[in-house]
């Protein structure tokens, strides 16, 4: 029957994404001091604007970090970096940022050089230069800051500031992913179904695809699904598959909303409804896929007014969501 295309196709899309610490201003603060030359003592105050900070007080969280800051406090260098890279209780001044990561980056705080490499790499408040976030980027990853070793890996994958080395992006990847960096874990995985900077390997592929899975990713549970059904030197399990592909299909991954569809259009791991798959059909027909489409006009003319009307109301009123996304591992 031409609407069911082959249930095996995996399209993985290797994530850049400027990790955590590059997403949004919450999880670039500094919340636990690391890095400090000489250990110093945690001052008090730095808590206090921690504090003050997640009830959106900038402005006291200003206060307390600057008084830090005047005393060579690195940490607090770095969270006043953030207010300014993002504007919180000041007007944003990219500038200002990059000058306190610098100086909290001479303490030889990770998150500080990460920061600083991605103001270099997008021209914020500096001149571009990509060859110098990649220097910052090997700095941190030194350090052994994951998000760093995951940039400077992506770095290393794309040619961005460095000579593209496949081999080193994974050993990078790796060394995030072992210490339970999500987005590493993905892209780690990415490298074993492909087989790129490393032998391929779908065991390991579903090994670090699980694993990210775990951290929420939706991606990943649509990695992990796809593997778990083509059985591709894996044992395979069809009724494991289409829980993460479901997964993936309620988080609103279209590839997986079409997997689904075929899934439930064959009874494969899942009972066999073809109004719902029809109806998975039509919600990943409107985002765009158009295998999807085609698979939807080709099996909606073999379903009666009814069953083809109920999932059309269905799919207008589908919506993403995230629930059963962080879960461990069965």
């Amino acid at each position: 029957m031409r609407y069911l295309f082959p249930i095996l196709f995996l399209s993985l899309v290797l994530s850049d994404a400027a990790a955590a610490q590059q997403g949004n201003s919450d999880e670039a603060l500094l919340t636990i001091p690391r890095g400090e030359k000489g250990a110093r003592e945690v001052p008090p105050e730095f808590g206090h604007g921690i504090e003050a900070y997640k009830q959106r007080d900038y402005a006291s969280a200003m206060g307390y970090w600057q008084s830090l800051a005047e005393s060579d406090f690195g940490p607090a260098m770095h969270n006043l970096g953030v207010l300014y890279e993002y504007g919180r209780g000041v007007q944003a001044d990219f500038a200002r940022a990059v000058e306190l990561y610098g100086r909290a980056a001479e303490h030889d705080i990770a998150e500080s050089l990460n920061n600083l490499a991605r103001m270099y790499a997008r021209g914020h408040g500096v001149e571009k230069d990509v060859e110098l976030a990649a220097d910052y980027l090997e700095a941190a990853a030194d350090l052994d800051f994951p998000a760093a070793q995951f940039n400077l890996g992506v770095a290393y994958l794309k040619g961005q500031g460095v000579e593209i080395d496949e081999s080193e992006a994974a050993r990078l990847f790796e060394a995030a992913a072992e210490a339970g960096y999500g987005p590493a874990q993905y892209n780690l995985a990415g490298l074993y179904h492909r087989g790129r900077g490393v032998k391929r390997d779908m065991a390991q592929a579903l090994h670090w695809f699980g694993l990210a899975a775990e951290t929420g990713d939706p991606l990943a549970h649509y990695g992990t699904g796809m593997i778990l059904a083509s059985g591709d030197s894996v044992k395979p399990d069809l009724k494991r598959a289409a829980h993460h592909i479901g997964l993936a299909a309620n988080a609103g991954v279209v590839a997986a909303q079409n997997q689904l569809a075929i899934m439930y259009a064959k009874g494969s791991g899942v009972p066999k409804n073809p109004e719902t798959a029809l109806m998975w059909f039509h919600v990943a027909a409107a985002l765009g896929n158009d295998r999807a489409a085609t698979n939807r006009d080709a099996f909606a003319k073999l379903q009666s007014v009814e069953v083809r009307n109920r999932a059309k109301e269905r799919a207008r009123n589908f919506r993403p969501t995230t629930d059963g996304l962080i879960s461990k591992r069965e």
